[in-house]
């Protein structure tokens, strides 16, 4: 999957996918969202808002009366951006890490199998239909990014199991997400944004 640049630029930057996914979390008001992330300053939090407004992804309302308060809420485009924001939050992988993923299909293929049920490598190389070479450096990779463990059992013969690990099983609806075919995606993310 390729972002938009603009898109991409903004979920790059950690305040920009922390707001987004707490509008998805339905958090409106901004002092909502500063308690939600303490760290975040609200000098920050409002430069966020209005690049977030000014790129159309979310709509302001200000009420009249007093105390003024303001929410925000998220559009169509927003809510796409903001599922996303909220996988990669939940992961901790950075854009660059979950393009490098989705664009290679072995990586997806291995932590769908493993998904299921821990698996041997050679297990995993029957089902692939790949070599040991690609396997292993596949396997090295998804462990190198937290989303794959290794177990090594102590038996005769050494029998080794690859595990998937937590932060491995929160990017898993993002991944079926890809591996479906185009029309059932779409219905998949419409019933993701009703909910």
């Amino acid at each position: 999957m390729k972002f938009p640049d603009v898109h991409e630029n903004l979920l790059r930057c950690k305040w920009s996918v922390c707001v987004l996914a707490a509008l998805m979390r339905k958090l409106h008001r901004p002092s909502q969202i500063l308690r939600l992330f303490p760290e975040l300053t609200p000098k920050v939090l409002w430069q966020r808002l209005k690049k977030l407004e000014h790129l159309g992804l979310v709509k302001r309302k200000a009420f009249d009366g007093y105390p003024k308060r303001t929410e925000y809420k998220l559009t169509d485009e927003g809510k796409k951006l903001a599922v996303w924001a909220e996988s990669l939050l939940e992961s901790g992988l950075t854009v660059d890490e979950l393009n490098s993923l989705l664009k290679c299909r072995y990586m997806v293929a291995i932590l769908l199998l493993l998904s299921s049920q821990p698996r041997r490598p050679k297990g995993l190389k029957a089902r692939l239909k790949i070599s040991d070479k690609v396997l292993f450096e596949r396997l090295a990779k998804l462990e190198s990014l937290g989303l794959v463990s290794r177990e090594i059992l102590p038996t005769k013969p050494v029998q080794v199991l690859y595990h998937m690990t937590d932060k491995g099983k929160s990017i898993l609806p993002l991944l079926r997400y890809f591996e479906t075919p185009m029309n059932e995606r779409k219905r998949r993310l419409k019933v993701l944004l009703r909910g």
